[in-house]
This record gives C-alpha cells, sequence and structure tokens, in this order.
C-alpha cells in the first residue's frame, strides 16, 4: 500500500499540517526563549510569540525541554542569556524614548527652541557688551532671522485670515477698477520719475548719455519685436519701473547701498573659505605655480588672502556644497517665491517666467531649469523665450563666485542681478509679447520641491559633485578658448601684415565695433575702446576671458573706476554665443524635446539678454553722479578721516581699519571716498 500524506488522505488537515511541522522547527530553533520569558516578563515581542507557538503545537509528541538545551550549553546560554538581558533594556528604553518623543514631539520641538533662544540671547547680549562695533553684523543677521521667524509665525496663524479681511479685497477692487486706476497710476509714475531725475538726479550733462542709451536699445528690441501689434504694455512698463526702484534702492539711497555693500562684502569674505580646503589638499596656493586653477589675483584685498587674491577654482567647490544644502532646505525657492510674488502681482507676468527670473538672482540657469523641469513642456512660446532669457540675463551662484574670482566687484555684480531681473521680463514682453493662453499663470499652481538627497551631507556632496563638473567644464573652456584666440590673432596679425596693419586683432576689432555701445551706456570717450574691447570679447567669446582680461585692465588702470562699474553691468550676465552653444548640451539632457526649439531662439536670446545688461548699465550711471571734488579731512585728536563731497560731509572713517600697506592707505580712503559718492548723491 502506497504512503500518502495526511493532507492527501484528508485535504481539510492542510492547514493543520503546516502549521504542525512550523511549530516543530520554530520550537527546536527558539526553546531558549521559554528561559527568557522567566528572566524578563517585559519582554513582550517574544512573550507574545512563545505563547502562539504554545497554542499551535500544544498536542505534538516530540516537545524539547528547555532543560535539555540548557544541558547542552549551560555556561555559553548564561552568557547569551546576559548580553541578551542588557539589550532587552536598551531595547525597551529606545522604545520608551521614542514613544514619548512621538506623544510630546510639539512640545520637545518648542522647549528645545526656547532653550536654544534663551542660550543664544545670552551670547547676544555679552556680545553686544563687549563690543558694539564688532557686534553690528551679527546684529544685522539677527534681525534678518527674526523678521523671518517673526513673518513666518504670523503668516502661519493669521494669514489666511489677514488675507481674507484685506488683502483679498484690496486686490479684487484694484483688478476690478483697473482699466480706471491705470489712467492715473501710469501718468504719475512718469511725472515722479521725470522730475526725481531732473531735480534730485541729474546734475551734469554727461548722465543724460546714458538716458539717449536707453531709447535706443528700447528702440531696437521693439522694431525687432515677434508682434509689435498685440503687444501688453503693463509688463513692459513695470518691468523698467522696478529696475527703476530697485536701482535707487542700491545705487541712490545710503542705507541701501551700506546694505549692499555689506552683504557684498560678507559674500566675499564667506567664499573666501575655500582657500583653507585648498591650502589643505594642495598645500599653501599663494606658493603654487599655477594661479588661475589655485589663485587669482584680483582688485581687492583681504585679511585672510594674501594681497588682492582669490582662491581659485576651489571656491567653486565649496560654493557649489553651500548652494546645494540652501536649496535641500529649500531657503532658495521660498526666497524666489516671495520675490516672484512681488513680481507677478505688478508685471502680471505668469507663473513660471516670474519664478524663473526671480529664481535666477539666488541659483545658476542649470539649477533653475531642474527646478522648474516639470513644468517647461507647458510654457508658450512668449514664456519660453522668456525663461531662456532669464537664464542667461542674470548671474548667480558659480558664475558669481566665478566673475568675483576675476576681480568683478561684488557689490556691483550682487546690484546688477537684482536690477536686472524685471528689466529681462520687460525686454522679453516687449520683443516676444504673449499671444496664447498660458497654463502656468498662478503661483499657487506650482509646487517648488526640496532636492531629492536624503540630508544634508548628500546635498553638499552632491553639490561638490556638480561643481568639480563646472570647473571641468570652465577649465577646458578657458584653454580652448586661450589656444582659439591666439590662433585667430595670429591669423588677423599675418593678413594686417600683408597690408602693412601687423596689430590687427579680434581685440582691437571688438573695440571699434563695440565703441557705440560703451559710449551711450555713459563710459567716458577715452576709455570707450578698451571697454568696448571687453564687451566683445563677453558676447563673442565667453564671459570668463572677458572678465579675466577687466582684472587685467584694473591692474593696468586702463579703466577708471566708474568705468569699471560701468563694465562689470554691462557684462553682468551669461550670454556669450559659446554659453548659448553649451546651453544646447544642457537642454538636451533636461529637456530633449525642445531641443529645437531653443536653438531656434538663440540669436534672439543673445540680443535680448545682452541688451538687458546694457540697460542696467544704463541705469546705473544716470543714477550714479560722477566729476563730485573730494576731499579728505582729518579730525584732530583722534584716528578718522572725515570725507567732503561738494562741501557736504558724507562720511566719518577710522584710519586704523584701514590699509596701510605701501601707499594702500591712500588708495583706500579714495575707494572709500568714491563709495560715498555713490551712495550721498
Amino acid at each position: 500500500m502506497d504512503f500518502k500524506p495526511n493532507y492527501l488522505n484528508n485535504p481539510d488537515n492542510i492547514e493543520k499540517d503546516i502549521l504542525t511541522s512550523k511549530t516543530m522547527f520554530c520550537k527546536d530553533q527558539f526553546g531558549n526563549l521559554y528561559e527568557l520569558k522567566a528572566v524578563d516578563q517585559n519582554l513582550n515581542t517574544f512573550q507574545a510569540e512563545w505563547n502562539d507557538l504554545n497554542l499551535a503545537s500544544h498536542d505534538h509528541p516530540h516537545q524539547t525541554t528547555s532543560a535539555s538545551v540548557q544541558d547542552d550549553g549551560g555556561e555559553d546560554d548564561l552568557s547569551s542569556h546576559t548580553s541578551l538581558d542588557s539589550g532587552n533594556w536598551v531595547h525597551s528604553l529606545q522604545k520608551s524614548c521614542s514613544n514619548f518623543f512621538h506623544k510630546y514631539k510639539r512640545e520637545t520641538i518648542w522647549l528645545v527652541g526656547i532653550l536654544c533662544i534663551i542660550l543664544y540671547f545670552i551670547y547676544f547680549t555679552f556680545a553686544i557688551i563687549y563690543d558694539f562695533q564688532l557686534a553690528i553684523a551679527l546684529i544685522a543677521c539677527t534681525g534678518v532671522v527674526l523678521f523671518c521667524i517673526g513673518y513666518s509665525f504670523v503668516d502661519s496663524l493669521f494669514g489666511d485670515k489677514l488675507d481674507k479681511m484685506f488683502c483679498s479685497p484690496i486686490d479684487r477692487a484694484i483688478s476690478n477698477n483697473w482699466h480706471i486706476i491705470k489712467w492715473f497710476l501710469y501718468p504719475a509714475i512718469a511725472i515722479f520719475g521725470v522730475l526725481y531725475l531732473g531735480l534730485v538726479v541729474i546734475r551734469e550733462m554727461k548722465q543724460v548719455q546714458p538716458i539717449s542709451g536707453i531709447f535706443i536699445f528700447m528702440l531696437i528690441v521693439y522694431l525687432t519685436s515677434k508682434h509689435p501689434n498685440q503687444i501688453i504694455w503693463r509688463p513692459v512698463l513695470w518691468g523698467f519701473s522696478l529696475q527703476f526702484i530697485f536701482a535707487v534702492f542700491v545705487l541712490r539711497w545710503q542705507f541701501g547701498y551700506i546694505a549692499v555693500k555689506f552683504l557684498a562684502d560678507q559674500i566675499n569674505i564667506f567664499i573666501e573659505y575655500g582657500y583653507d580646503g585648498a591650502a589643505v589638499v594642495f598645500g599653501d596656493p599663494a606658493l603654487l605655480l599655477h594661479p588661475f586653477a589655485m589663485m587669482v589675483r584680483h582688485s581687492f584685498a583681504s585679511d585672510r588672502l594674501p594681497l588682492k587674491s582669490n582662491p581659485g577654482m576651489s571656491m567653486l567647490l565649496y560654493l557649489g556644497a553651500v548652494m546645494a544644502i540652501l536649496y535641500y532646505l529649500g531657503i532658495t525657492q521660498k526666497a524666489a517665491v516671495k520675490l516672484g510674488w512681488v513680481l507677478q502681482k505688478t508685471m502680471n507676468t505668469t507663473a513660471i517666467e516670474t519664478l524663473n527670473t526671480a529664481a535666477n538672482i539666488f541659483l545658476d540657469g542649470m539649477d533653475t531649469m531642474l527646478m522648474l523641469r516639470h513644468y517647461i513642456d507647458k510654457l508658450t512660446l512668449s514664456e519660453f523665450n522668456c525663461f531662456l532669457v532669464g537664464n542667461h540675463a542674470t548671474v548667480a551662484g558659480f558664475v558669481f563666485a566665478l566673475f568675483v574670482l576675476f576681480g568683478a566687484p561684488p557689490q556691483h555684480l550682487l546690484s546688477a542681478a537684482v536690477m536686472s531681473a524685471p528689466a529681462t521680463i520687460a525686454i522679453c514682453k516687449l520683443n516676444y509679447p504673449e499671444t496664447e493662453e498660458s497654463q502656468t499663470k498662478n503661483l499657487e499652481d506650482i509646487e517648488l520641491p526640496k532636492g531629492e538627497d536624503v540630508n544634508i551631507f548628500e546635498a553638499a556632496a552632491n553639490g561638490c559633485n556638480m561643481a568639480a563638473k563646472v570647473v571641468c567644464s570652465v577649465l577646458a573652456c578657458y584653454i580652448a578658448m586661450m589656444a582659439l584666440l591666439a590662433f585667430l590673432n595670429a591669423t588677423l596679425e599675418w593678413l594686417g601684415g600683408r597690408v602693412g596693419y601687423p596689430q590687427l586683432s579680434f581685440e582691437l576689432i571688438c573695440s571699434y565695433v563695440m565703441w557705440p555701445i560703451a559710449y551711450v551706456i555713459g563710459v567716458d570717450a577715452p576709455e570707450c575702446k578698451e571697454a568696448a574691447k571687453l564687451i566683445g570679447i563677453k558676447i563673442f567669446a565667453t564671459e570668463v576671458l572677458a572678465y579675466q582680461e577687466l582684472g587685467k585692465s584694473v591692474a593696468r588702470g586702463s579703466l577708471s573706476p566708474r568705468n569699471q562699474a560701468l563694465t562689470t553691468y554691462a557684462m553682468c550676465g551669461f550670454s556669450s554665443i559659446s554659453t548659448l552653444a553649451i546651453a544646447i548640451g544642457v537642454w538636451n539632457a533636461i529637456c530633449p524635446q525642445r531641443v529645437k526649439l531653443m536653438a531656434s531662439f538663440m540669436l534672439r536670446v543673445l540680443v535680448e539678454a545682452n541688451i538687458s545688461c546694457f540697460m542696467t548699465a544704463c541705469v546705473a550711471e544716470i543714477l550714479t553722479a560722477a566729476g563730485h571734488a573730494v576731499t579728505l579731512t582729518p579730525v584732530k585728536y583722534m584716528n578718522m578721516v572725515e570725507i567732503w563731497v561738494n562741501d557736504r560731509l558724507v562720511f566719518t572713517c577710522n584710519v586704523l581699519k584701514l590699509d596701510f600697506d605701501g601707499d594702500g592707505m591712500l588708495d583706500c580712503l579714495c575707494l572709500n571716498a568714491l563709495d560715498c559718492v555713490n551712495s550721498a548723491f
């Protein structure tokens, strides 16, 4: 007779046999758990498992007792029981702490936060008592943080109520009556602007020169417009108005100028910490024979670094990690949303246009594309054009650090980035007006995700890796462009030599071709050729080479400080032919379905982005007074110097804080005097 398993004789016993088999196996393996139950009554997990096994194997005849197991290895079991007992105690403690934290999570966070605030304000008080002058930066940072915390607190508790009671009714009233309000608002803005320029700003005929430049550039944009009969003038007028307002805040208001100058100085000090990382890996960069990669000379000195130097390409790696951390924490996204809200309410632009333009003040173009990549396919042609121009008309992130590295004044780069943002939208809406229905009208419909990194450390590592690619790209591009430029100049020199003009070069051609642009933005006629050469190199070659040449011009004294600032504004954009060619590769990786469309927009983007920079330079020149008489007067019995401009006291400087290296004192005094001219007039 063939043996048949029990489950074949009676299918109802399948579950019972399987359970019995599993029970025997588990009891053979975990028999010692019975003793653990007696040792530690609080081990609920093992206790429940053992009870279940006992219930399942109650009638099983083959049962291994715990005594027999203990006889086989008593000493080993005793040590294992002791180890498991301590482990169980730690596990119970962890579980209790976890349960307590989850139960009182809100209260715990509040308690820790209040404790940290108390400790910080104790430190803050001692810092002010110790030295108020040294604590000014700490006071400013504390004020900004408290404002942000207070705003978030009020917004979370009363944001909806305030919006329903005040913001929404006012917004609806303005929207419903805008067709009437605009006939009073626009003339009022125009009259105020004319009176302000005529009575307060313009002190000499030279300041009229860039006004003609503004009208010339606007005429060029209008004549090349895609749909000149469908231009919506609200974003155009508001864009130029906001640019003017930002410029007044930065260049004419003393507090605004000091704030931007202070922020730029702190950014410069912050990025100089890349020196420490480079020094650990490569040794002291000042002693190396690779100045471009490790140590770059520029026009300002620092207490941390050798005189007039910067930590080279290592600075980009450091800043890449920092920007990635800020993006991971969502700080850049929040800043872009807040500024984007202002731009959208005034200019009535769509969400993606606004967010992209605002984000490009804080992020470079590639980071902005990654942040908004899910919405690129939904853009209309006008929005797509504005998106492209916004990515190339300002500088931020790596590009900001790169230009500072080559000697560009950081305060001018920072103010130019802010001023160019609204001008970019205005120029785009004038040159390519909207004719389609947008799918991204409201900011509320756009989600800006945080970084996909697990934690801050992964974000920093990924940001550094991305920056390493940028460094390699910059070095490779610089090598290639220098080689091509050398070949081009040799060819032009050979061709010129055939007709008796061997000094013919690419730079010389640019100095003549771009001379009118340099002149209409306000550069002095004797220095127009030098500024035009730099602008031409920036457009037709690369920004890297142009800003390095700017550093050389500053070192040679070929440009006055005022013309240095104007040239910086005019070149403040990542909008060269080579950059746009590289951007095609970036688009092919991020949004390949729109690569051909991007390539078809290249010429229009090149013109619009550079005109946006030129307009910023014109506005800066109008609002920056030149040619004022600066007098330095020592204060008796004090280490102070009074700076008088046109018989008006505008600044008092502590001599002990100036640079006494060689004739550095006079240079530093003159530099501070120039800053006072910009802020006081």
